[in-house]
């Protein structure tokens, strides 16, 4: 994982600036109760380390790392509720991780396979919440892309301070 730390943040750290500049929450006093450890950047370092701790393999790995970088480009702000959002985030990211995809393809640390299943755990991270039931018949012939895809979703999950609704509800 250090090594495709190191990777991400010198050769693209307009991507990790734009990560650490876009936050889910609207202001310094209205936290996103779903993010509040506030930046992108550091959502993603959270699922990264989740992803190593959990002993995922590569594929995953890479997953986390990309799974959220279209949000900057994707972050709305609903006037009515001040509610940040970033409705479209996964296809987005899939799009702006396929050239550093062929980077990593090219620098022979995924083969072209691992990256296009990488594209693919990407595109459905948000998808597997939404319709489970399609999104595992879309993938009934790659039951390990499923898998990983399971995993990603674990590590988005546990890489983020949320509170529980019952939690939630004694603040």
């Amino acid at each position: 994982m250090i090594q495709l730390l190191n990777w991400f943040q010198t050769t693209y750290p307009h991507l990790k600036q734009d990560l650490l500049e876009s936050h889910h929450n609207y202001n310094s006093k209205e936290t996103n109760p779903y993010h509040i450890e506030g930046d992108c950047w550091s959502h993603t370092m959270m699922v990264c380390k989740i992803a190593q701790l959990k002993g995922y393999d590569k594929v995953v790995q890479v997953s986390a790392l990309l799974h959220d970088i279209g949000k900057p480009q994707s972050r709305k702000i609903n006037p009515k509720n001040n509610y940040v959002n970033f409705h479209g985030h996964e296809a987005l990211s899939a799009k702006i991780a396929k050239p550093l995809l062929a980077d990593l393809v090219a620098r022979e640390m995924l083969t072209q396979v691992e990256a296009d299943e990488v594209i693919e755990l990407i595109a459905l991270h948000g998808e597997i919440y939404k319709d489970r039931e399609g999104v595992e018949k879309r993938l009934k012939d790659k039951p390990s892309w499923l898998q990983h895809l399971l995993e990603l979703s674990e590590c988005d999950d546990l890489g983020r301070f949320s509170p529980t609704m019952r939690e939630f509800q004694t603040i």
